[in-house]
């Protein structure tokens, strides 16, 4: 079985990137032959080569509308459109054309955002899967081009597939009904026997994109009320890249206006941590639309508490630990001074308080979200295009 992955990004901390990697190597070890299509050759490339993965890099852009920040935006905004309708017309002729030649069985676009890999497997009469990892317009602000009904109507062609990382995800993109959809949570982990019992230091995590989408500003209005009530406040380390420019300036403006540099401490993409979720006290997940939220079960799997915001893919895993387990495997808030409430109940008691939920979250992330239940669950489904 060949199967042909279309990336948007080859920058290795995409949660899209971090959840396909385990999983072609899983697949391959079943048989499968993965060849990998990059908008460059930079990032993951060397990894793949590495791990003798064929790897195709051709010159492709999202299929949205560019974004309007500045003036500037507003008057390139035409030429820009042009220039990547071009781009990306070449790109899928080039791709049909390769397509064809190595006989690929199935093509697997990462994300929803790309298209290029849908037209090139109209063109070679292949079946084709979308990776809904992401709602688009209510998480990034993305408008699909040239509609968002377009978009839906390429999701229900009778040769489209898709593949959604949580229910609500397929319901947002009115897959839900649709008899050639799937819902398959991501792998984070393989399976671990034993959570790792670190001694917690004290400190809160906040592990992701500093962008609008991810909600630091929100964790930073909860974490100045728990600040100026407490006697000594718990740093707030953030681990993550400045995506947004003008919001990464926003958030410092505030951290000054309120006085948190000593407490606030950013340290931009780290290569620990695994080793930072052992040691925090508690990672927060503020997001406002996270999609499935990698993080969480990956905190989970490192034996960390997890504070989360109540909606969307956050909400669902939180959901999904009840049912399983009975009770709830992290705290979740539904506004910024429950998060302050819940920030000083953390700090004032001891780690050994939450052992028995985060020993609830391990036993849970273990069976819902390992890396074997993912590959199997993805390798079930080509079974299943390629038979019917």
């Amino acid at each position: 079985m060949k199967i042909a992955y279309i990336l948007h990004s080859t920058t290795p901390t995409e949660g899209a990137t971090k959840a396909l990697l385990p999983l072609l190597r899983g697949l391959i070890e079943r048989g499968c032959k993965p060849f990998v299509v990059v908008p460059n050759a930079n990032g993951i490339c060397d990894e793949l080569q590495r791990e003798s993965i064929p790897v195709l890099s051709l010159v492709y852009r999202p299929a949205t509308y560019t974004y309007h920040r500045t003036i500037k935006d507003w008057l390139l905004f035409l030429p820009r459109t042009v220039a990547r309708l071009w781009v990306n017309r070449m790109a899928t002729n080039r791709l049909a054309k390769w397509l064809m030649a190595n006989s690929i069985d199935i093509v697997h676009t990462n994300v929803s955002i790309i298209d290029i890999g849908y037209r090139a497997a109209l063109q070679a009469n292949i079946p084709h899967v979308y990776h809904l990892r992401e709602y688009g317009d209510i998480d990034f602000g993305l408008r699909y081009f040239p509609s968002k009904r377009h978009f839906l109507s390429m999701l229900n062609n009778a040769t489209t597939y898709s593949i959604c990382i949580t229910r609500d995800i397929q319901r947002h993109h009115c897959q839900n009904g649709n008899p050639r959809s799937r819902v398959i949570y991501d792998g984070v982990f393989p399976s671990k026997s034993q959570m790792p019992q670190n001694e917690r230091e004290p400190f809160f995590l906040y592990a992701g994109r500093i962008e609008p989408a991810k909600g630091l500003d929100l964790l930073l209005k909860a974490y100045a009320d728990y600040a100026r009530h407490a006697t000594s406040a718990m740093p707030l380390l953030v681990a993550g890249r400045d995506s947004h420019a003008a919001y990464y300036a926003e958030l410092k403006a505030f951290i000054g206006r309120e006085q948190l540099s000593d407490k606030v401490k950013f340290l931009g993409e780290v290569t620990n941590l695994p080793e930072l979720m052992q040691q925090a006290r508690a990672l927060i997940i503020p997001s406002r639309h996270e999609g499935f939220g990698l993080c969480m079960p990956e905190a989970m799997f490192n034996g960390c508490l997890c504070i989360a915001n109540n909606t969307a893919g956050s909400r669902e895993q939180m959901d999904n630990g009840l049912a399983e387990m009975g009770e709830e495997i992290a705290l979740r808030y539904t506004s910024t001074s429950e998060l302050s409430r819940i920030l000083a109940d953390v700090a004032s008691r001891s780690a050994d308080t939450d052992l028995p939920m985060t020993t609830r979250a391990f036993q849970c992330v273990n069976r819902l979200y390992s890396t074997q239940t993912n590959i199997n669950n993805v390798f079930h489904f080509y079974n299943h295009i390629l038979t019917t």
